[in-house]
């Protein structure tokens, strides 16, 4: 709505400024006669013979149709008044209304920009819920003993279903390592996945296929470094246990 009345705005300017030049030209050919054809009057008509001609040889010296001094040129020599209003008419169209034209292209095409933005944002809110949702139904489905929880031999049991291999596929996640993924979702090790753990863990591999890999680095590097914690901490406490055993020795000695 905005460019519209824009554009609103710039027709009536046009329309406004070739009345008035319509008029010039009129009372010059009311004083010399209308079928005079010197240059001026040839100039005359060319550029303000009707409205349609005034408009558009306004248009054309605001937009670089023509060089505004060509039309302004018949005008002068009419009137050296004509020349100043002139120049005015193109200094406010330039500086003031095609401005402002192009502030309002500039602002509704960020405006078009951020619904977009909001667009994308909002379908992909519709796809993750919908991802979740389908998620949800997969581990209902599989957890036949309805515990709330899913076994490996529940989970590797329903991945044998040929459509759900076929969706945890389009997810990213790669079936075909059906235990590293088990591993991967029990977060807690208790080879038990609860819903939560499910859902989670799908929605974090959930990509590239080989995402699942570099989790399964991950799960394999955390393990190791809580298996070398253990030996480290009991390093530590059987060398306590030396020091603490050399130190009796020595007392005993002395």
């Amino acid at each position: 709505s905005s460019l519209f009345w824009c554009f609103i705005l710039i027709g009536l300017s046009l329309y406004f400024f070739a009345v008035m030049l319509i008029n010039v030209a009129a009372e010059h050919f009311q004083q010399i006669g209308v079928s005079t054809e010197d240059e001026l009057s040839q100039d005359l008509r060319m550029w303000y013979g009707g409205l349609y001609n005034a408009m558009l040889s306004l248009f054309m010296a605001i937009s670089g149709g023509a060089d505004w001094q060509d039309p302004m040129t018949p005008l002068v020599r009419v009137h050296p008044l004509y020349g100043p209003i002139f120049v005015f008419f193109i200094f406010v169209m330039q500086f003031g209304v095609l401005n402002v034209v192009v502030g309002t292209f500039v602002a509704t095409a960020t405006e078009i920009a951020s619904r977009d933005r909001e667009a994308l944002v909002r379908c992909e809110l519709r796809q993750h819920d919908l991802h979740r949702n389908r998620i949800k139904t997969f581990f209902l489905e599989a957890d036949v003993n309805k515990s709330g929880t899913l076994t490996w031999q529940e989970f590797r049991n329903h991945l044998g279903n040929a459509e759900v291999k076929a969706y945890f596929q389009t997810l990213g996640l790669d079936v075909s390592q059906a235990h590293v993924l088990f591993e991967l979702l029990d977060s807690d090790h208790s080879n038990n996945v609860t819903i939560d753990e499910f859902l989670e863990g799908c929605m974090r591999l959930k990509g590239d296929a080989k995402n699942i890999d570099v989790n399964w680095l991950v799960h394999l590097n955390r393990q190791l470094f809580t298996k070398m914690s253990k030996l480290t901490q009991l390093v530590e406490d059987k060398c306590d246990q030396i020091d603490a055993k050399l130190a009796a020795q020595l007392r005993r000695v002395g």
